[in-house]
């Protein structure tokens, strides 16, 4: 593996990062083999998982996140598949204390130290006066549980399929990426369209969408090419609103298309 070889050459202390649900197409880094070479070589390992941490709840996908125990620290999003406001971030550290060491504010004697209950969580994290951001993460762990997450997380992942599928039958879409996880990556290819003309068509059909406001997907470059990355993980969405989706997709697709050829027909004559 070129980072085993890589972290050998170096002398000084390294982190290594692995990504755990990419943001444009869901990948996932081979975590229980970074972990070896991570323990091999003395180096961090931080696990960003934003999206994907919440692999692990399903047996379907929980071998994507396989190792992810033996990771140093570990980073995701509330405001993503636990449907929880923004702000809801959190991270998880194998060895706690260094958290006191880092943010416990030592010089400042009119704070307890890190080590204090009565401290709070104050003292463990960069913002040492903040809002309870974490109460709504526990009250919707506490209302659906593991099993409830599990479900939903499931439920995504069906329509995720749902979604390539209707990507991949359809002749003016095409998928750019596996979709294993709960992201799509696709972008529209309609017949005739030349290759150089489809990142200016995929910009313009992103803010179609926008301006339609029937449905949102985000926009991104993946592989050096324009795509839309739906990402399903929110609890109302359902198959019906995949369909929808679709289906305003290739409404506006061939609205544009119809647009430009009625530009270059003027321009021609």
């Amino acid at each position: 593996m070129a980072i085993d070889r890589r972290l050998a050459e170096l002398a000084a202390p390294a982190v290594l990062i692995a990504n755990a649900g990419e943001v444009n197409a869901g990948d996932f880094d081979p975590i229980a083999e970074l972990a070896d070479v991570a323990e091999r070589r003395g180096a961090w390992l931080h696990v960003d998982g934003a999206f994907g941490l919440f692999a692990a709840l399903s047996p379907r996908t929980a071998h994507l996140v396989r190792g992810v125990d033996r990771a140093d620290s570990i980073t995701a999003d509330g405001h993503k598949w636990l449907n929880v406001p923004y702000e809801s971030g959190f991270a998880l550290l194998r060895d706690p204390a260094r958290l006191g060491g880092a943010f416990g504010m030592p010089g400042a004697a009119y704070l307890p130290g890190p080590d204090d209950p009565a401290g709070g969580y104050g003292l463990l994290g960069p913002e040492s006066s903040r809002r309870a951001r974490s109460l709504p993460i526990w009250a919707t762990l506490a209302a659906y549980g593991r099993a409830g997450y599990r479900a939903m997380v499931e439920r995504h992942l069906d329509l995720t399929a749902h979604l390539a599928r209707l990507i991949d039958e359809s002749p003016e879409l095409e998928r750019l990426a596996d979709a294993s996880f709960c992201i799509v990556c696709f972008r529209a290819r309609p017949p005739g369209v030349a290759a150089d003309a489809l990142d200016h068509l995929n910009r313009r059909l992103g803010q179609a969408l926008l301006d339609d406001g029937r449905v949102f997907v985000g926009l991104t470059v993946y592989a050096g090419r324009v795509e839309l990355r739906p990402a399903i993980v929110n609890w109302r969405t359902t198959q019906a609103d995949i369909d929808t989706f679709v289906e305003v997709v290739g409404e506006l697709v061939a609205r544009l298309v119809d647009s430009a050829e009625q530009s270059t027909s003027r321009a021609v004559h």
